[in-house]
């Protein structure tokens, strides 16, 4: 069984990593739906799956963050914003993924203790 310090360290530490992989992947794939789009610019006929299949995960691992970032946000608001909103984003994905990872733990443990009170 894992104590308070280093179950609340093992979250912070997944959460972390886990933001980082969800950043990389989201800007990737943004990246790879713009790239792909514009190369149907050039060839009609071209196979548009990548940009599809990359724009709805870029779709989905950007929200919550683009419920939020408006047309008018993104005229008025300066760039670090939008990249905090980005990171905010990423950050906020990580912390659930910890936590939804490490539940079964800390449900446990939460068990272990009601019974060491009685």
């Amino acid at each position: 069984m894992l104590s308070g310090d280093k179950m609340k360290k093992r979250i912070i530490v997944t959460g972390i990593i886990v933001a980082v992989v969800h950043f990389v992947v989201a800007i990737g794939s943004v990246m790879a739906a713009f790239g792909y789009g514009m190369e149907s610019f050039n060839n009609r006929y071209l196979p548009i799956v990548v940009e599809s299949i990359a724009g709805r995960i870029a779709g989905v691992l950007m929200q919550p963050g683009m419920f939020f970032w408006t047309p008018w946000m993104s005229k008025n608001m300066p760039n670090f914003v939008e990249w905090m909103l980005c990171v905010g984003n990423s950050l906020l994905w990580g912390f659930a993924i910890a936590l939804l990872i490490n539940a079964r733990t800390l449900a446990t443990k939460k068990e272990t203790d009601n019974k060491n009170i009685q």
